[in-house]
């Protein structure tokens, strides 16, 4: 096929009940059964649309891109999530976001390969008294804006359980959606501070969600929502437990929205970006980072 091994794509049609249905894309991505792939964590110092992100990986002779999906989140043309390319951090989670009027310092979840292989999720910070480098945390700490309770002072490298995190890989997100196996969706996005953020948690909605099976297996997942292709989307407990289904004990949401593309081996958006409407011809977003899955030459 047009898929390497240890590489799968597979389309999904959910019922939701209702009349409901959501349609998206699984990829798994078995690094262990085929030594070659590789999970790139991409960033775009100018955004970019997936299907040239895609096309830029080839010529950047980094080898065989397979899959790309979009990764973080990002205003203005510039990335508001962390990103690690090559262990060299190019863009750190955003340190503030202001909620009636408050500053609030949200500690919020990422997904990264480690220098051994292993991907992990992690809950992290970028610490100003350590030069912004991210630290990592056992949960979001103590903010919850279901309460409209936060934490008075950023986290620091000193906070209880901090801990540097020095992923060789990492796309920065958040919520985190599955956490040892359990669906920890909608607890995390309120204590990540995401409902003021216009990510619609609990509403359904496209979506893209990044994880690992306890194997070391990585899926990524992309469904459409607002009626593309006639798909209603998920919330993000319905994606958690959609990732949970799929054998993922760790997952962590990426951007959804409009940003949420899938590109194909051929180069291709395989989902129906839901800025395109009824449009003829696929609208893509430009992004500020992604997720490419390729193979090594």
């Amino acid at each position: 096929g047009d898929y390497p091994s240890g590489l799968s794509l597979t389309a999904f049609t959910d019922d939701l009940g209702g009349g409901k249905q959501c349609l998206g894309f699984v990829v798994v991505a078995d690094l262990k059964a085929n030594t070659k792939l590789r999970f790139n964590a991409v960033h775009l110092p100018s955004q970019k649309t997936p299907t040239q992100i895609h096309a830029d990986f080839v010529s950047a002779g980094k080898g065989t891109p397979y899959i790309t999906v979009n990764a973080g989140y990002w205003w203005a043309g510039n990335s508001l999530s962390l990103l690690v390319s090559d262990g060299v951090v190019q863009s750190i989670e955003n340190q503030t976001v202001t909620r009636n009027g408050q500053t609030v310092y949200p500690v919020r979840s990422s997904f990264g390969q480690i220098a051994s292989g292993v991907f992990e999720t992690r809950w992290i910070y970028c610490v100003l008294d350590d030069a912004n480098k991210p630290y990592a945390f056992p949960s979001a700490l103590d903010n919850d804006e279901r309460t409209h309770t936060y934490m008075s002072v950023p986290p620091t490298s000193q906070t209880p359980g901090a801990i540097l995190w020095t992923p060789q890989e990492a796309v920065g997100g958040g919520p985190m959606l599955v956490k040892n196996g359990q669906n920890v969706a909608v607890e995390n996005y309120w204590k990540e501070a995401f409902d003021g953020g216009g990510i619609a948690g609990t509403s359904r909605q496209p979506r893209t969600a990044v994880g690992a099976t306890a194997d070391g297996k990585v899926i990524l997942l992309v469904c459409d929502g607002r009626t593309m292709r006639g798909s209603a989307g998920f919330t993000l407990e319905e994606l958690a437990a959609k990732m949970i289904a799929l054998g993922a004990v760790e997952a962590v949401n990426m951007d959804g929205g409009g940003s949420s593309t899938i590109v194909g081996s051929k180069g291709t958006v395989l989902n129906r970006p839901s800025d395109t409407g009824t449009a003829e011809v696929i609208v893509e977003r430009k992004v500020s980072t992604a997720i490419v899955i390729s193979e090594k030459n």
